[in-house]
């Protein structure tokens, strides 16, 4: 069909030039058009269930995907390589359907289960152990009271800061629209920290959002750009995504900036999930609701319902399972062999490819996180 312009090898700038093509901007999607709205609907009644709007992302990722799926090979790099690529390649056609998927609530429900992983059950009895107050297996601390309030020019220079600190001189801070209220997101193709437009943060908070985002997602993005393999400084298979989030999670827990609420909204979320399969957001709301505070509650079935159209009928959108199942894998194995913390920030990578590190394939890390002292000095120097 194809005759001569079929490919079954490419070579690794080939295949990761059409790779920089495909637009999957998931996160925005499946984000409502008419969120406040229904927000607003939702709770002015006791029993109304959101109608969900969504915008259409125009791409080309069909024809891109049809070019990248007969390619078997990736010539010029090791085997373990190519593996990994040929992966992805199926992983951005997964994805991709399941951003086009959007307003389906069958689809969402059956692509980001299958991409995501729905929870197991042993997950779920954990998180309700968690939601139900038995947190002694995790470091949790209080939140401090009463402080400061940090406004948008202020963050900027704390960030601004600790880039400068950790060696990062290629990355930014930058405003956006495109993310949730008073939310932070890290731009990985254009090396920046995006921030809603009006944040405010305190300084606990603000330690949290640092340790979470620059010293896991920013600097595993940063040495996984040097390895020559690009897709390693990017968001790619779906199974690094537990280690990803597990270990940001993991770090506050180190820094001691991990609180009992934080853990439960993420215990919740496996919760949700575990159970939205077969609920209506209202219905799954009213569970919540014997764990969570209202808005807390509304925040968590949000997440797990985003995607959907009609939510008075059943569905979920699995991605946030990642959470509390990441956190608790990063944490039973790095308390086993902690060698491995340090190997894990030569990119975006999974617990199976540290041995790419230890082996030579994939370069050693450029720069490592700072240890407790460390971040503790720098927090001081910028005034948090």
């Amino acid at each position: 069909m194809f005759g001569s312009k079929v490919k079954k090898e490419m070579t690794l700038a080939d295949v990761t030039e059409l790779l920089r093509e495909l637009r999957i901007p998931i996160s925005l999607v499946f984000t409502p058009t008419n969120l406040e709205k229904e927000k607003s609907k939702f709770f002015n009644s006791d029993t109304y269930n959101p109608q969900f709007e969504y915008r259409v992302i125009k791409n080309k990722n069909e024809k891109i995907l049809k070019e990248l799926s007969f390619v078997k090979k990736i010539s010029d790099v090791d085997p373990r390589i190519s593996d990994f690529y040929i992966d992805l390649i199926a992983d951005k056609e997964k994805a991709s359907d399941l951003m086009h998927a959007v307003g389906n609530n069958d689809l969402v429900t059956d692509i980001s289960s299958e991409k995501y992983r729905l929870p197991s059950g042993i997950l779920f009895k954990n998180a309700a152990r968690v939601l139900r107050g038995y947190t002694k297996n995790y470091d949790l601390v209080e939140y401090p009271k009463n402080q400061r309030r940090l406004g948008h020019e202020e963050i900027v220079r704390v960030f601004n800061t600790v880039f400068d600190e950790l060696g990062l001189k290629e990355w930014s801070v930058n405003e956006s629209i495109n993310i949730a209220k008073q939310g932070v997101k890290v731009g990985v193709k254009k090396k920046e920290v995006l921030v809603y437009k009006d944040i405010e943060r305190t300084p606990f908070k603000l330690r949290k959002t640092i340790v979470h985002e620059v010293g896991t997602h920013v600097l595993r993005a940063h040495n996984g750009e040097r390895t020559g393999f690009e897709a390693l400084s990017k968001p790619n298979l779906a199974s690094y995504l537990d280690i990803e989030e597990g270990l940001a999670i993991f770090n506050e827990m180190k820094m001691g900036l991990l609180t009992e609420r934080w853990l439960k909204n993420r215990s919740a979320m496996t919760w949700a999930i575990y159970l939205g399969r077969y609920l209506s957001f209202r219905e799954l709301y009213n569970v919540m609701l014997g764990a969570l505070p209202k808005k807390t509650a509304f925040n968590v079935v949000y997440r797990v319902k985003r995607g959907l159209a009609d939510t008075s009928y059943p569905g979920i959108y699995a991605k946030d399972a990642v959470y509390f199942r990441g956190f608790r894998r990063v944490k039973r194995k790095l308390e086993k062999e902690p060698r491995l913390y340090n190997q894990l920030y030569a990119g975006k990578i999974d617990f199976k490819q540290c041995v790419w590190v230890e082996e030579g394939l994939i370069k050693k890390p450029s720069i490592l996180p700072p240890t407790k002292e460390e971040w503790e000095r720098i927090f001081k120097k910028v005034g948090i």
